[in-house]
């Protein structure tokens, strides 16, 4: 969720964040994408993802009409994702990031120019 409204500076910041953890933690920058395009496949919210990642409780991102059978796949692959032994880069990048919010940051994974992103609330 973002809480204000981010510079592009700060988008960038994070984009270039983003392209380091995709330079030193390749294989996990790839399930990362894997778990961010499928989270978007199944049209299911950025922050009920970041929940799962987060270990949060958001009710309010929790899917209402999505099969319980759909959601434990989905599951399975959020928590293959946090097995990672380096996965707090991901979530101390999260946690950097914050401002722009973690849906501004799952789009720049998934391409994302940050030009586009300056300034629309996803």
């Amino acid at each position: 969720m973002a809480l204000a409204v981010a510079g592009l500076n700060d988008i960038c910041k994070a984009k270039d964040d983003l392209e380091a953890i995709k330079q030193q933690h390749g294989e996990l920058y790839e399930q990362v994408l894997h778990v961010v395009s499928l989270t978007r496949q199944l049209q299911l919210n950025y922050g009920y993802m970041s929940s799962l990642l987060m270990d949060e409780e958001l009710p309010e991102y929790k899917p209402q009409f999505v099969r319980e059978s759909v959601l434990r796949l989905y599951h399975c692959e959020v928590q293959s994702l946090k097995e990672f032994s380096d996965i707090h880069v991901v979530k101390d990048l999260m946690k950097k990031h914050r401002k722009i919010g973690d849906s501004r940051i799952f789009l720049l994974i998934l391409g994302a120019k940050p030009e586009r992103l300056h300034g629309s609330m996803v």
